[in-house]
């Protein structure tokens, strides 16, 4: 008895049409909006898109601004396993921050992620060969030559830090991450 091979639930294609649905229904004036404004059973569509997504594997583009800044994680390939990454934790060093003691050592906060991250790639300290995802120090590049990925994207962690990992920004909700907001709010 043979079985007749049936589509995969979650593939690229319908992730991305879910995708569209959702951010069609949420912004003002489309069909799928109006449809929904005026549909009685609102409660009900929701929790459908709601399931619809779940379903599908769907992965949505959740942004989020970064709210540690004392490191930062350099992948040198999209996995996550848990807080465990193929690559290194960036860090800039301790300082003293204006106004506190001098015996008051804080991390100097990463500013650039992604710069940080390119200037690790370009000196070759990242392998996405090696299974911790880390270069040997004799294949270290001093001249900083080494080919950097392109395109690196910065993520954020679940802790607030910064991710730089290789791929596009579907690779944040990919790992289960939200994409870096460079949206900054003014007072």
């Amino acid at each position: 008895m043979s079985e007749t091979p049936r589509p995969p639930h979650f593939n690229a294609e319908r992730s991305k049409a879910i995708e569209r649905l959702l951010a069609n229904v949420a912004q003002d004036g489309t069909p799928e909006n109006r449809h929904f404004q005026n549909t009685k059973g609102k409660r009900i569509l929701l929790a459908g898109l709601v399931v619809a997504v779940a379903v599908s594997g769907a992965a949505v583009a959740l942004q989020m601004p970064v709210t540690d800044k004392s490191s930062i994680a350099c992948f040198a390939r999209p996995e996550l396993n848990g807080s465990q990454f193929p690559g290194t934790t960036a860090v800039l060093g301790e300082g003293t921050r204006v106004g506190e003691q001098s015996t008051q050592r804080n991390p100097i906060p990463i500013e650039d992620a992604l710069a940080v991250c390119r200037t690790m790639w370009a000196q070759h300290r990242l392998d996405p060969d090696s299974p911790n995802g880390m270069a040997h120090p004799s294949l270290y590049d001093r001249s900083s030559s080494h080919p950097v990925p392109n395109p690196l994207t910065v993520c954020v962690l679940r802790d607030g830090r910064a991710a730089v990992i290789p791929g596009d920004e579907d690779v944040c909700a990919s790992l289960g991450l939200a994409l870096k907001d460079d949206k900054t709010t003014q007072r």
